[in-house]
Parts: C-alpha cells; sequence; structure tokens
C-alpha cells in the first residue's frame, strides 16, 4: 500500500496527538468539575451550618410587632383573654371585655408588660410571642436563589440564616456574587449595597461579612459561570452538563438588577 506524504505526516503526529494532546481533554473536564464539586460542596455546609441558635440569641425578643403579625397571648387564670389574635391595622387586638389595645410597635416582651399593666395582673402572668411573622418582608432576586420572591422577616437573622431557612442556594449559584441591598426609603437616603463573602463565612468561619438583615432588605445571589454556560448550550449537550456540573433545567430568564439607580457600595 502507498502512503501518501500528508498520510504520513498524520501518522507520525498520532503519538504526539496521544501523549499531548488528548490528556487536555480529561484536564478540562476536571476544571469543571472541580468548580461543581466546590459549589456542591459551599451548598451542603452551608446547610449543615449548627451555628444558627448561638448567632440569634435574643433576636426574637428585638422583633417589633406590626399588622397583621399573628400573636398568641397566654395570661395566667384569664382564658377569656388568652388565646391567638391578628394585629388589625389599626396596631390593636380585642382583650375580649378589657377592649381593644394597641401593642403595634413593641417587642413581645413590651407588648407582654403592657398588657399585663392594662389587666392589672402580674406580669410574670402574661407570656405574648409570634406565631406567624406577616408585617415585614426580605426580598429575593438573583439566579441563586430560585424564583425572585418575599419572605417573611423573623427579626436580625444574619444573612447565612437566611439562606438556610429558603433551603439553601440553588444549582449556578455565585458565592462570589451575593449582596445585600438596603434601600433607606423611610430615611430618604441613597441605598447602601453591602458584599456578603459567602465562600469566606460558610468555609473558613469567617463572620466578618455576615451581617444581619433588617426590614426591607433585598438578597440577591448571582449565577455562576457554569450556569451561564447552561443557557449557552445547544439543547442536545445540555443534558450531559447539568448531569456532569449537578446544574438543573434553567426554567427562568435573567435576574432582575438588584443595584438600584443611585445606589452607595459598601466598602468590606
Amino acid at each position: 500500500m502507498r502512503v501518501t506524504p500528508s498520510l504520513g505526516r498524520f501518522v507520525a503526529w498520532l503519538p504526539r496527538y496521544d501523549s499531548v494532546r488528548f490528556p487536555l481533554i480529561p484536564y478540562s473536564f476536571l476544571v469543571f468539575l472541580a468548580g461543581c464539586l466546590s459549589h456542591r460542596h459551599l451548598d451542603q455546609a452551608l446547610l449543615a451550618d449548627r451555628g444558627a441558635s448561638a448567632r440569634n440569641q435574643g433576636v426574637a425578643e428585638t422583633y417589633t410587632l406590626g399588622c397583621p403579625d399573628l400573636v398568641e397571648i397566654s395570661v395566667a387564670g384569664r382564658p377569656d383573654v388568652s388565646g391567638r389574635q391578628t394585629i388589625g391595622p389599626d396596631g390593636r387586638i380585642p382583650l375580649h371585655h378589657a377592649g381593644p389595645f394597641r401593642i403595634e410597635g413593641q417587642t413581645p416582651k413590651e407588648a407582654a408588660g403592657l398588657i399585663a399593666k392594662h389587666l392589672q395582673v402580674p406580669r410574670d402572668s402574661v407570656r405574648l410571642h409570634v406565631v406567624k411573622f406577616q408585617s415585614k418582608l426580605i426580598y429575593l432576586s438573583g439566579e441563586g436563589t430560585g424564583v425572585p420572591r418575599a419572605v417573611p422577616y423573623q427579626g436580625q437573622e444574619t444573612v447565612l440564616d437566611l439562606l438556610q431557612r429558603i433551603g439553601g442556594i440553588t444549582p449556578g449559584a455565585s458565592a462570589g456574587e451575593v449582596y445585600v441591598v438596603r434601600s433607606h426609603v423611610a430615611e430618604g437616603d441613597r441605598p447602601e449595597v453591602f458584599h456578603v463573602d459567602l465562600q469566606g463565612i460558610v468555609m473558613k468561619k469567617d463572620q466578618h461579612t455576615n451581617m444581619r438583615l433588617e426590614p426591607f432588605d433585598q438578597v440577591y445571589v448571582g449565577e455562576s459561570r457554569q450556569g451561564k454556560l447552561d443557557k449557552c448550550l445547544p439543547p442536545c449537550l445540555r443534558p450531559f452538563y447539568q448531569a456532569l456540573h449537578g446544574i438543573g433545567p434553567s426554567k427562568r430568564g435573567n435576574p432582575p438588577a438588584f443595584i438600584p439607580p443611585g445606589a452607595v457600595p459598601h466598602e468590606e
């Protein structure tokens, strides 16, 4: 069989392809796989963190009541005024024969003390706690939090504790793109933007940026490069890529902008 020059050059190139070029393909897969495993490890560590009880000691006591929070009142020896009540638009709750009583703007402990004084009973005979938080919200946005939505504000919990409460970050989330936007609408000031180092908080136990949330804060979690690349692939390749990187099919559009016009970035 006669070997043409071009065929000869191809045959001579084969060993170089096997020893040099071909290993680059599995190497690139390992690089992408490392990113995937890092994300999975981060998400698992986030949900496995058990420091919430220590971080949130006293947080529930600082929550201020408002309409339409659902509260449960227990007064020793007074079943007529005990039970669950929803705070009305006027900030009051009905106390049966004692009439409506305003507790809006008070903490649960303060409200219990005022009720005890109003009913002329010992302070320690009255207990009040929030059954359902409904008066204040935290807004979630970005691909990393799933569908943009509002969740109840339950006091000054940290960003980590909020992400645990909503079930963690989604596949395709970027731990380097986590921000808290504080609007300052009531004060008439420009919004502030705080960067949250989720990787440092979860993996290095560095709580420096694990800030406490305030009512109506917006928490944004961006999208990783793997998640963005998933959207660019042809449909026939997506199942393989998603299986490799643990990224579910994306059914959402682009995340809403998380930095309002005129926002003030916060320096760490």
